[in-house]
């Protein structure tokens, strides 16, 4: 199981490069999904903490119960 938490941390990081990436290309060239880009660079990293987060107060009203 740890192996795949690393390994899905990587792809997380990758994907979340990436994304910085295309943002900054979109920009330069003046693309019209600039700015979809740049929401998905700010929104997707919240969603992902927010989710966390929620996980972490769910699973510990499971354990104390």
């Amino acid at each position: 199981m740890k192996k795949v938490k690393r390994i899905a941390a990587l792809l997380i990081v990758i994907f979340l490069i990436a994304m910085v990436f295309v943002t900054l290309y979109c920009a330069i060239t003046g693309s019209p999904y600039f700015m979809a880009s740049l929401f998905t660079m700010f929104a997707l990293p919240l969603l992902i903490y927010a989710y966390m987060f929620i996980y972490r107060i769910v699973k510990d009203k499971n354990e104390k119960k």
